[in-house]
């Protein structure tokens, strides 16, 4: 199957000649003529995706069609990287395939040595280089993610796999009753249209889906008073929703899943107990041509009250890592984490916040391909008069290390936390909403800190979303969710209040920068009426897909864009 960059690249046969050809040794045909560049020679804004190619007017010796004779540098004279080869179809034509994306905003050279040969034996007179520029990325239009009915929806959510497609499930809650319902996006055909993927039988909501390498998904829910699932494939789409609960059937919510590059998963949730009133967390795990093995309990300190969320991340090697909030006593809600190791299974279950006197809410965990992992939490202190701070802890090696703030702002409350990892370095974001009164006027807004493993802290929060004294162009800013690739293209977006309704903005960060730029924020959707839940995660190739709950005139459904 083709993939959709394809259509970015221009097209090798075909073009108009460009005149770009050495000297013909006085037009007796001695020497190899080039006909055509892709991209063309100075040409600006060139997609990172693109192929880099030529046309000679005789067919190539591919034998001498190598590294040597035919490469592609950047500014610093680097090689991009790539497989190099004759056109099938057409043997005059050579083209390199890059291995990932081009870099953005980078001026390229392409070169052709003497060494190329026609297979008549014919050179070039001398050395050809041409030139381009890559442009930098931006966010497109957005648009309904469906349009069926007349009913609403809620609570989307997103995941990209391997092959930068992406599935986004939803509740859809109309006359008949309120159903989970997915749809399928593919750089070739985009979002395909829309269906239900629970059985229809009873109340499902709360949905949650991840992706492994090769394209495969799997969704989890709460489908009444249990948990369920349904699992997609590449070559079949979604399967026939199963209760995912065994052994021991009681009322069970709040399921999160993850998937591995090799198609493993891990699903956990909250479980009453059979005998009682108390709640545990439980586990099932999936591995392909098995699927899912028996649920058992990860979590030994049952009591009434399990957070609104478990969070729960896999790396490459299939290792995973759940987390859970727990009251204990009036007021103190306490940290738990469990681990499990591939091959060895689940560890015990142990405290990570284990301060009893203030609150842990709204914990958010990333799980980086290394193993390497962080949690981040709103954590309110009685003792300071009810203030709201933004506290962490990381899993590193052999365990967690001890909890920390990551705000500096001692005067205003935060809220609504969110954190993401990436590459083997163990670097990560943390980003949250913040009541900012040394900000004119007083608006909640959006702030960030990375945490450096070499220095082993967080570092000084910033302002990721220019401040805008005019009340009726600016207002709060709250809801930040952040998605990163394992190379550190990391994007964030929020719900920014907006000209009398709730909009959605974003800004992005790339590894090289050392640090935000609040101008590059900017609103990415078009759509009048409130817009709110927004999410976004990040392909490989440094595509971001969001998704958001937005009004219409008649109730609410699942809006998206892109970033290209």
């Amino acid at each position: 199957m083709k993939s959709r960059w394809l259509a970015y690249a221009l097209v090798l046969v075909g073009l108009l000649s460009l005149g770009y050809a050495c000297k013909g040794g006085g037009g007796d045909g001695a020497f190899i003529l080039v006909l055509e560049t892709s991209p063309e020679d100075e040409r600006e804004e060139v997609q990172v995706d693109t192929r880099v190619g030529f046309r000679i007017n005789a067919n190539i010796d591919p034998a001498t069609l190598t590294d040597q004779t035919f490469f592609v540098t950047d500014s610093e004279d680097t090689r991009v990287q790539g497989v190099l080869a004759v056109d099938g179809e057409e043997p005059d034509t050579a083209v390199l395939t890059p291995d990932g994306p081009l870099s953005v905003l980078t001026d390229f050279t392409a070169t052709i040595t003497t060494g190329l040969t026609s297979t008549s034996g014919a050179t070039l007179e001398q050395d050809f280089q041409w030139r381009f520029t890559t442009l930098d990325s931006a966010w497109g239009e957005d648009g309904w993610l469906e349009s069926v009915g007349t009913g609403n929806s809620d609570q989307p959510q997103i995941a990209v796999d391997g092959q930068s497609n992406a599935l986004a499930v939803w509740e859809y809650t109309e006359t008949a009753g309120t159903r989970i319902w997915a749809s399928h996006y593919t750089r070739v055909f985009l979002w395909g249209e829309p269906e239900p993927i629970d059985d229809g039988t009873q109340p499902s909501t709360n949905p949650r889906v991840a992706t492994d390498d090769a394209g495969n998904g799997f969704a989890v829910w709460e489908q009444m008073t249990n948990i369920w699932t349904n699992r997609y494939t590449v070559d079949e789409g979604w399967g026939t929703p199963a209760l995912l609960q065994s052994v021991e059937i009681t009322t069970a919510r709040s399921p999160s899943v993850a998937a591995d590059p090799a198609g493993n998963a891990i699903a956990v949730w909250a479980q009453r107990e059979m005998n009682g009133t108390n709640r545990v967390v439980w586990a099932s795990r999936y591995e392909p041509g098995s699927g899912w093995g028996p649920a058992a309990s990860i979590d030994f300190m049952p009591t009434p009250t399990v957070g609104e969320r478990i969070s729960l991340g896999m790396d490459d090697d299939g290792n995973a890592i759940a987390v859970w909030a727990r009251q204990t006593g009036s007021l103190g809600w306490v940290l738990w984490a469990n681990r499990y190791v591939a091959g060895v299974g689940w560890g015990t279950a142990e405290l990570i916040k284990p301060d009893p006197e203030t609150r842990a809410l709204d914990e958010r965990l990333s799980v980086g391909p290394n193993g390497d992992a962080f949690v981040v939490w709103v954590q309110n202190d009685p003792m300071r008069g009810d203030i709201d701070d933004i506290w962490g802890a990381r899993f590193s090696g052999p365990g967690w290390g001890a909890p920390e703030r990551i705000d500096d702002y001692d005067a205003g409350n935060k809220k609504e936390p969110d954190v993401a990892v990436y590459g083997m370095g163990g670097i990560a974001h943390a980003v949250w909403s913040q009541a900012d009164q040394k900000l004119t006027p007083d608006f909640d807004n959006i702030y960030a800190s990375q945490y450096t493993p070499a220095s082993g802290r967080w570092g000084t929060p910033e302002l990721i979303e220019p401040a805008n004294e005019d009340p009726n162009e600016d207002a709060d800013a709250t809801v930040p969710r952040i998605g990163v690739n394992a190379a550190g293209n990391t994007f964030v977006v929020w719900r920014q209040n907006w000209q009398d309704w709730g909009s959605i903005w974003s800004n992005r960060r790339d590894p090289e920068e050392m640090s935000w730029t609040p101008l590059r924020a900017e609103r990415i959707e078009d759509e009048e009426l409130a817009a709110r839940q927004p999410k976004v995660v990040v392909d490989e190739n440094r595509h971001a897909h969001a998704v958001w709950r937005h009004n219409h005139a008649s109730g609410a459904w699942v809006r998206t864009n892109r970033f290209e």
